[in-house]
């Protein structure tokens, strides 16, 4: 027995026995930037399937994790490594990429796990 349901978005769901319903499909994602392609603001690349990725709510496009690291992971502040871990803290805005680079600048009372 096949029923039709309408939910409140007026979308249609079939049941194939009572009250047990088939899964939807995932809503496709749809990407309408310039004919549906989209710039790397690093490298420049025109790519049709970009990440995108909102910070503070605003959407930024790159083709690839290489240059969405390079334009958005913060930097050591010892050795200019990107940090995409999680880094330690220093004095104010100050990060590190490890326990000795903080400590080659002073900071105390941090170390690595080993």
């Amino acid at each position: 027995m096949i029923e039709r349901q309408t939910s409140p978005g007026n979308q249609v769901r079939e049941s194939v026995a009572k009250n047990e319903f088939q899964p939807e499909p995932a809503p496709k994602v749809s990407f309408e930037l310039h004919d549906g392609i989209a710039k790397c603001e690093v490298c420049g690349n025109d790519y049709d399937k970009p990440l995108e990725i909102v910070n503070n709510g605003i959407s930024r496009y790159f083709d690839c994790f290489e240059c969405a690291i390079h334009a958005m992971a913060p930097s050591c502040a010892h050795c200019g490594c990107r940090i995409i871990g999680h880094g330690i803290e220093g004095p104010g805005e100050t990060m590190f990429c490890c326990a000795h680079c903080a400590k080659e600048c002073g900071v105390e009372s941090v170390k690595d796990r080993v």
